[in-house]
């Protein structure tokens, strides 16, 4: 009888570890998360008729790395309509623009997220208003690098391969799961039985 009731008592603690853990893993999962974009002005396919500038809205406060969050606009022509570099104020990111003929344009951003990894996207949306700017063959910001590239929504490189967070919890998790189950056997198999 007194086994089972150790094995209980074990049992219990490591229905407790392992609940632990899920709370950690889980933790370890929404810390791990980029910044992302709330909402945009223009909106996704919005059709507009004027706009004197664009303004992107952040779950949190980005970074204001130099170079590091970028605004551009792009006609069908392919030229650039942005007329100032972007601007940052917590989470939101705005530029001033001068749009050219009607058409389809699109936004293509990247800013430096909270945890000081890139995010990035295009918002394309539809201009049916008057020209008013001949635009340009380059970004007013075009000393900022890449900021003529399309935008890749991707994590930097630089990590070298190094596990995140997840994977660490992971194999910590199966590494004590062993230890509770070796612990299980060894308690079991020392306790003398009684009839």
């Amino acid at each position: 009888m007194g086994s089972r009731n150790t094995l209980r008592r074990v049992l219990a603690g490591a229905v407790v570890v392992a609940a632990a853990m899920t709370a950690a893993l889980g933790g370890a999962t929404a810390a791990s998360a980029h910044d992302s974009l709330v909402s945009s002005s223009p909106a996704e396919g919005e059709s507009v008729s004027s706009l004197s500038g664009v303004s992107l809205d952040f779950s949190a406060n980005l970074l204001g790395y130099d170079g590091g969050n970028i605004v551009i606009v792009l006609g069908p022509d392919g030229r650039h309509y942005e007329s100032e570099c972007a601007a940052l104020a917590g989470p939101n990111l705005t530029t001033a623009v001068s749009l050219g003929d009607p058409g389809d344009y699109s936004i293509e951003w990247r800013a430096v997220s909270s945890d000081g990894h890139p995010v990035s996207g295009v918002i394309p949306f539809t201009y049916t208003g008057a020209s008013t700017s001949a635009g340009s063959d380059t970004s007013v910001c075009a000393s900022a690098a890449g900021a003529t590239a399309a935008p890749v929504e991707s994590a930097p490189a630089s990590d070298g391969g190094a596990p995140s967070g997840l994977v660490i919890g992971l194999l910590a998790g199966g590494g004590v799961l062993v230890l509770v189950v070796v612990l299980i056997v060894i308690i079991v198999r020392t306790r003398p039985r009684e009839d």
